[in-house]
């Protein structure tokens, strides 16, 4: 089942650009990976301030909070990118009509490995996501382990990181998310509301 969205959401982001564009591709790239990125950093903030307003929020907030975040990002980024990039830059016709489609296909693995990660934040049963913690998504390429040890290092000594600071600011500096989550989930399992404490 999470294969099969996974699969539609690559395939639909592909075939979406295929009729947009070159330029608007581009631009949509630069939005979601920004977007994406500062979502997943960012979530567990929101998170806290989400449950700290709204006790019991518990099992829902993650989830709530990663894409609730990735919303007004790529909102405020495109809204940003439309207004700076008012003309459009034009690219020879087979540059536009195969070249789209090739980027259309990375924002979709944006998309995917972002979706991923999400998933495990989601208050469902633990099997739902993964039968076992150490078992790989999507065919076995792993697009949520790649999207958080790419996280984890833009974070640590990449562009979000903090130079001179401590590592409170890193994200899943132990790399134990995926673990973290499946605990999560089976406790889940037992509680009588997705309004319980974690």
């Amino acid at each position: 089942m999470i294969t099969f969205f996974l699969l539609v959401i690559l395939v639909a982001t592909a075939a979406a650009f295929f009729w947009l564009g070159m330029w608007a591709a581009l631009v949509t790239l630069i939005n979601v990976l920004v977007a994406a990125t500062l979502a997943t950093a960012w979530y567990e903030w929101l998170a806290g301030a989400i449950e700290g307003a709204v006790p019991g929020a518990g099992y829902l907030a993650d989830f709530l909070s990663a894409w609730l975040l990735f919303a007004i990002i790529l909102g405020l980024t495109g809204e940003a990118t439309i207004r700076i990039s008012r003309t459009r830059v034009g690219f020879p016709e087979a540059v536009d009509r195969f070249g789209a489609p090739v980027v259309g296909l990375i924002i979709g693995w944006i998309l995917v490995c972002f979706t991923a990660t999400t998933v495990h934040l989601a208050p469902v049963t633990r099997d739902f996501v993964q039968p076992a913690p150490e078992s790989r998504l999507f065919l076995g390429l792993a697009p949520d382990r790649k999207w958080l040890q790419f996280v984890r290092s833009a974070t640590r000594q990449g562009p979000f990181s903090n130079p001179g600071e401590d590592r409170a600011n890193v994200f899943d500096d132990k790399a134990d998310f995926i673990l973290r989550y499946a605990d999560r989930r089976k406790k889940l399992e037992g509680e009588q509301s997705l309004w319980a404490k974690p």
